[in-house]
C-alpha cells in the first residue's frame, strides 16, 4: 500500500486488490475489537468495489501423522 494523496484529515491509498482484500477480511474478522472506525474502513472498501476473499465450502481438518521411513 502507498499514500496516493494526504489532505487534511483524509487519506487515499493506493493497493493492491489483493492486498485490500486481505484488510477487509481482517476488518471484518475483527469488529469489535476496531471498533466504528474498523467499520468505516470496511464500509469504504466494500463501496469502492473490494469484496472479501472467498472461503473455501470445506476446510479438512484431520491430521496426518509424518510418515516413518
Amino acid at each position: 500500500m502507498n499514500i496516493d494523496k494526504l489532505e487534511g484529515k483524509t487519506v487515499t491509498i493506493r493497493a493492491r486488490e489483493s492486498k485490500a482484500r486481505d484488510l477487509l477480511d481482517g476488518l471484518l474478522a475483527h469488529q469489535e475489537e476496531l471498533g466504528e472506525l474498523g467499520q468505516e474502513l470496511a464500509r469504504l472498501l466494500q463501496a469502492a468495489g473490494i469484496e472479501p476473499n472467498a472461503q473455501p465450502e470445506h476446510v479438512r481438518t484431520e491430521y496426518m501423522p509424518p510418515l516413518a521411513h
